[in-house]
């Protein structure tokens, strides 16, 4: 992490929301999700059953991390601009994490034509487990359930 980014919780930095909301909107056909909009996230945002990081440089929002506790760790991530390693850096921040929140694995949903977040997820050593097909918008996609172990 260069010296000018931080870790942000984003339940706890409201400055940051219009940013969260474009970035995640800019994902929502990968993440196969509706575009989210400030009300709902504000309210999605006081649940405690999720842990939400952000990397932020300045007053930009560079990537973001989800951790949603009530689907047995399943996360998710996204990044303003790929390659750049903000993928791996938000997997390691959401790792640590769910080993404070007790978790002993994390998994991830990732679309089969997605190459980018596939190799993040290997590169940090997350296993390909199973093909699974999801339906949206009414059709059928497929994806890999990548999931790692926690120490």
């Amino acid at each position: 992490m260069n010296s000018t980014e931080e870790i942000i919780n984003l339940k706890e930095h409201d400055f940051f929301i219009e940013q969260y909301i474009n970035l995640r909107n800019s994902y929502a056909e990968l993440l196969l999700t509706l575009p989210v909009n400030i009300s709902d996230t504000k309210e999605w945002l006081k649940k405690n059953d999720i842990e939400i990081r952000g990397v932020v440089q300045d007053i930009t929002l560079l990537g973001v991390v989800i951790l949603y506790l009530n689907k047995n760790g399943e996360i998710a991530f996204f990044v303003r601009e790929q390659n750049k390693g903000f993928g791996g850096m938000l997997l390691d921040i959401i790792e640590k994490l769910a080993i404070e929140r007790g978790l002993k694995s994390v998994w991830a949903w990732v679309l089969k034509d997605n190459l980018i977040a596939q190799r993040v997820f290997e590169k940090k050593g997350f296993i390909k487990e199973e093909i699974i097909e999801r339906e949206y918008k009414g059709v059928i996609k497929q994806g890999i359930r990548y999931k790692k172990y926690l120490e």
